[in-house]
C-alpha cells in the first residue's frame, strides 16, 4: 500500500482543523433551530457532548493500536469483511462532502452570485478542493492554518460590529427554557450530535498524521471546545440581533446578521467577511470528509489515493448538485432524514460494534495465553 508517511500534521493545525471542521456548515445554516431562544443552551450542550465524542473516536484508535479506521476494521473483522465495510465508509464520505458543498452553494447562489448556475459554483469548489488534496492533505493543512487568524477575528467583529450598530436586543434571550429541557434535548439528540460531532469520526484517517501522539488527544479536544464555543458565540449574536423567530425563518441567519452592521455611515454590507469565514470553513470539512472517501479507495485498490482525486471529485460535484431538487428539500433531507438513516450508524453503530469486537479478541488472545 502507498504510505503517506511524509505527510505530516502539526498539533496546532490539527487544531484549526477540527476548530474550522466543526464550523464549516453548521455556521451557514446555524443549528437548534427548535429550541428557539435557548439554541445557545443547546449548543454548549451537544458542545460538551461533541468533545467526549471526539476522544472516544481518538481512543478508539489508539486501543486498536492500529494507524487509522480502515485498518481497525481489518483487525475487527477480517480482510474481505473490512472491505465491504470500508466501500460504505467511502460512499458515506463522499456524500457527506457533497452535501457541504452543497450548503455553501446555495447560499453563493440565492445571496451572492445570484446569476451563476449552483451547478458551475459546486464544480469549481469541488475542483478547487480536488487540486490541494492532490498536492497532499499537510497543503490543505497549511493553507487553512494561514487563513485561520482572519476567520476568529472575522467572527468575532460581527458580533461586535452589531453591538456597536445597536441592533443587538438582549432580551431577545429571555425567557430562559420556558418550555422546560425538551426543546434543547429534542435540538440535540440526534441532529446536533451527529452534525458536527459525529463526522469527526473522519478524523480516525488523520491521527496517523501527526508525530506527537502524546499530546494529540489534548488537542484534539481543545479544538472541539474551542470550536463549540464559537458556535455558541455565533448562535448568541443571531438570536440576539434577528430574535428567535427571524432565526428560525431565515435560510442564512448570521449573513443576514452580517447586513445589520452600520458603523460611523461607512463600515457596512459586511457580507464578504462571512462569506470568506463560511467558505473556509467548507473547504476544510468537505476536503477532509472528500480525503476520508480517497484514502477508502486507496486501502481497497493498494494505489495511491492522489491517482484517484480527479475522478472522485467529479462523483462528489455530482452529488453536491444533484443531492436534491431545491433549498428546502435539502435542509429537510439533513435535519431530518440523514442524522437518524446515515450518520447514527456510521458514526456510532459501527465503531461502537467494532471495539466490541476487538475487545472480545483481546480477552480471548489473553484467555488462550493462559
Amino acid at each position: 500500500m502507498q504510505s503517506n508517511k511524509k505527510e505530516m500534521i502539526t498539533l496546532w493545525q490539527f487544531f484549526v482543523l477540527i476548530t474550522l471542521f466543526n464550523m464549516g456548515g453548521s455556521v451557514i445554516i446555524g443549528q437548534a433551530y427548535e429550541a428557539g431562544q435557548d439554541a445557545w443552551i443547546a449548543v454548549i450542550v451537544s458542545g460538551v457532548i461533541g468533545t467526549a465524542i471526539m476522544l472516544l473516536y481518538y481512543y478508539l484508535i489508539k486501543y486498536s493500536n492500529e494507524k487509522n479506521y480502515y485498518l481497525l476494521m481489518k483487525k475487527a473483522v477480517g480482510k474481505w469483511a473490512a472491505k465491504f465495510l470500508i466501500f460504505l465508509y467511502i460512499l458515506y464520505f463522499f456524500y457527506s462532502s457533497g452535501v457541504v458543498i452543497r450548503d455553501l452553494g446555495e447560499l453563493m447562489v440565492s445571496s451572492i452570485f445570484v446569476n451563476t448556475p449552483l451547478e458551475v459554483f459546486c464544480v469549481t469548489l469541488t475542483l478547487t478542493i480536488a487540486y490541494m488534496l492532490k498536492l497532499g492533505i499537510e497543503i490543505l493543512s497549511r493553507t487553512t492554518e494561514i487563513f485561520f487568524p482572519y476567520f476568529a477575528i472575522f467572527i468575532i467583529f460581527v458580533g461586535l460590529g452589531v453591538l456597536f450598530s445597536g441592533n443587538m436586543e438582549f432580551e431577545n434571550l429571555l425567557p430562559i427554557m420556558p418550555e422546560g429541557i425538551q426543546p434543547i434535548i429534542k435540538s440535540v439528540f440526534p441532529s446536533m450530535i451527529t452534525f458536527p460531532y459525529g463526522e469527526l469520526i473522519v478524523f480516525t484517517m488523520l491521527f496517523q498524521h501527526s508525530g506527537r501522539k502524546k499530546q494529540l488527544a489534548k488537542v484534539v479536544a481543545f479544538g472541539v471546545f474551542i470550536s463549540f464555543l464559537l458556535l455558541c458565540y455565533s448562535t448568541l449574536i443571531q438570536i440576539m440581533t434577528l430574535g428567535s423567530d427571524m432565526r428560525i425563518r431565515s435560510n442564512f441567519p448570521l449573513l443576514n446578521v452580517a447586513r445589520e452592521i452600520s458603523l460611523l455611515n461607512f463600515i457596512e454590507r459586511v457580507d464578504l467577511l462571512i462569506v470568506f469565514v463560511m467558505m473556509l470553513g467548507v473547504i476544510v470539512k468537505a476536503g477532509i470528509l472528500f480525503y476520508g472517501g480517497l484514502l477508502g479507495i486507496q486501502h481497497i485498490a493498494d494505489i495511491s489515493y492522489r491517482k484517484f482525486v480527479l475522478p472522485m471529485s467529479m462523483i462528489v460535484a455530482f452529488i453536491s448538485v444533484f443531492v436534491a431538487d431545491t433549498y428546502v428539500e435539502h435542509i429537510e433531507e439533513g435535519l431530518k432524514v440523514i442524522p437518524l438513516l446515515l450518520n447514527v450508524p456510521f458514526q456510532f453503530i459501527i465503531p461502537f460494534c467494532l471495539f466490541l469486537l476487538l475487545m472480545i479478541k483481546k480477552i480471548k488472545k489473553k484467555v488462550g495465553a493462559n
